[in-house]
């Protein structure tokens, strides 16, 4: 059993636009969200405030990025907050103030979107232009980042609590919400993402699309282990036509991309930090994350990716990610979904039918684009040649490496060395101060 610190953190209300607050909050009065809705650009106000929420700037770095790749084989902790070094060593306390504020601001994007959703449901709207179309549009918008939220959680945290509307006055009996079982909570992605997927009208990528909302799908049903359904989903994004591997891989981290399916987009006047994370003081950054040598040593010499990935010249002796580099204005898109993926999930889905050969044309279009000769997959060796080309081609794009390996089985076997015990780095820990207001949350095993 790992170390365990409880400590109790009194925290100041938040009061958000649409009246949301963090579930330990205890907010001040707030403003009915449905008043706020009142004709098309009020909604529209409305949704992209969701968006707003998701560019937090904790999310940004720490919930999208950072933790899952220090608590994997993907990322080097060389930063100076001991929070984030927690993760690295796979020793996560309870009190770990950096998953908290991450843990809550998942919630404060869900909360935002529950009110959003609650308005626009509830319609009497005077405006011609809120067709129910469009509504449903925005709903689909709304649910799909809802449920994204969601994958993310219950991905790191497991049963977590689920809240499917508003909450707006935080008393002790609303703070009170169970863990709701990882079925339930893969239950409501799927829904959100099957309405988003049916409904969703918008032109992306920085915006969700039916075929972001696809492309969850997959990931989705890879995870319950529907390997029929996840080919479906992926191949559609592949087939629709609507989107290419660019033919030099660094392109496609540019907010022009023909595989960019949903990026977050930050501009001069609401920016971001990621490069000053992932570069070195020399260049004008903060190096609080480096490759690890074992993802630097998992590409051939030939793979085009790497020096697409990584720099190890600019600052001798101290290699550093490059998908976020730009350290003067903080404008680089999060690249949450790109084609690529598609691929390697249609490549894994299909060799759990059987179909290698299927299997291998999949592969092989992202490792042909890499400049890599191709590979035969077989019943023996599909999972590790698959998940060794997502590490590479997904390096420092999320938490798809360390939630391949917990959920193909391997996490023990291929991070153990590194300080991974299972079950209890299977899932992270609440924060103490969510267990410590919430008598009906379950603190997961070990700690």
């Amino acid at each position: 059993m790992k170390n365990i610190l409880a400590y109790t953190l009194p925290v100041i209300a938040g009061l958000l636009i649409s009246g949301c607050a963090k579930l330990e909050y205890s907010p001040k009065d707030s403003v009915p969200s449905a008043t706020a809705i009142n004709n098309l650009a009020s909604a529209k106000a409305a949704v992209f405030g969701v968006y707003s929420e998701v560019q937090d700037s904790d999310l940004a770095f720490d919930g999208w990025l950072s933790n899952n790749q220090y608590f994997s084989d993907e990322a080097a902790f060389t930063g100076t907050f001991p929070t984030r070094l927690e993760f690295s060593q796979f020793n996560v306390f309870p009190a770990n103030t950096t998953m908290a504020a991450v843990f809550s601001d998942f919630y404060d994007v869900i909360n935002e979107a529950n009110n959003v959703i609650e308005a626009l449901e509830a319609g009497g709207f005077d405006d011609v232009g809120l067709t129910p179309a469009v509504i449903n549009s925005f709903l689909g918008e709304v649910r799909f980042i809802r449920a994204y939220c969601y994958w993310y959680l219950t991905n790191n945290w497991g049963s977590v609590p689920l809240i499917t509307t508003p909450t707006r006055e935080v008393t002790d009996e609303a703070l009170q919400v169970p863990n709701s079982s990882r079925s339930a909570i893969l239950d409501q992605i799927v829904a959100d993402l099957t309405f988003a997927e049916a409904n969703l009208t918008t032109a992306g990528p920085s915006r969700v699309t039916a075929a972001a909302a696809t492309a969850m799908l997959a990931r989705a049903y890879l995870t319950a282990g529907d390997y029929a359904t996840a080919l479906t989903k992926a191949t559609a994004v592949i087939n629709s036509g609507a989107y290419a591997l660019e033919s030099d891989y660094a392109s496609g981290f540019s907010n022009s991309s023909s595989e960019a399916i949903w990026y977050l987009n930050f501009t001069n006047v609401d920016n971001n930090s990621l490069a000053f994370f992932y570069f070195p003081s020399g260049l004008g950054g903060r190096l609080s994350i480096s490759p690890s040598a074992k993802l630097m040593s998992s590409f051939d010499a030939a793979d085009l990716r790497f020096d697409a990935t990584i720099d190890t010249s600019s600052v001798p002796g101290t290699p550093f990610g490059i998908k976020y580099s730009r350290i003067s204005n903080g404008t680089d898109p999060l690249y949450f979904i790109r084609l690529a993926e598609m691929y390697l999930i249609a490549a894994e889905a299909a060799a759990e039918a059987g179909d290698f050969g299927a299997a291998n044309g999949y592969i092989n279009t992202v490792r042909t684009r890499a400049g890599l000769a191709d590979v035969a997959l077989d019943a023996n060796n599909y999972v590790d040649l698959i998940l060794t080309e997502k590490y590479k081609e997904l390096a420092f794009e999320g938490g798809q490496r360390l939630w391949d390996l917990r959920r193909r089985g391997l996490a023990t076997s291929v991070l153990g060395p590194l300080g991974y015990e299972a079950p209890i780095d299977d899932l992270w820990p609440f924060p103490q101060r969510d267990i410590d207001r919430n008598t009906n949350l379950v603190q997961n095993a070990g700690y």
